[in-house]
């Protein structure tokens, strides 16, 4: 699992790039990226959780956690959130199994905030 912490943006994406891409390059069944404290996310951001999703399949279950209003509502805006495995908590984001119908409704949390 990675915490993403404070912004994810122009000049803090590309540390994002480097630990996703370092976390992957081990194979791992699954990787979950937690965004629970990110403050702020916009497209440079974006790009880098599509990037890491597309070159964690087939191999990687590549999931998120989006509990707030400010990651979810991008991830909505863009429509990433119909293509990306996205959890409204850790529990729920580790208890899923990939290609179970428990997924479906990971894609569209309730953020709280």
């Amino acid at each position: 699992m990675l915490i993403v912490d404070g912004d994810l943006d122009l000049h803090t994406a590309p540390a994002a790039r480097q630990a996703i891409e370092a976390a992957l390059s081990r194979r791992p069944r699954r990787l979950i990226v937690d965004l629970t404290h990110v403050q702020f996310l916009n497209s440079a951001g974006l790009e880098v959780l599509l990037a890491a999703h597309r070159k964690a399949a087939p191999h990687t279950d590549f999931r998120l956690v989006a509990t707030t209003r400010t990651v979810f509502r991008p991830l909505q805006i863009t429509g990433l959130h119909e293509q990306l495995i996205i959890h409204g908590s850790r529990s729920a984001a580790i208890a899923t199994s990939a290609g179970t119908d428990d997924d479906s409704p990971a894609r569209r949390p309730r953020p709280g905030h």
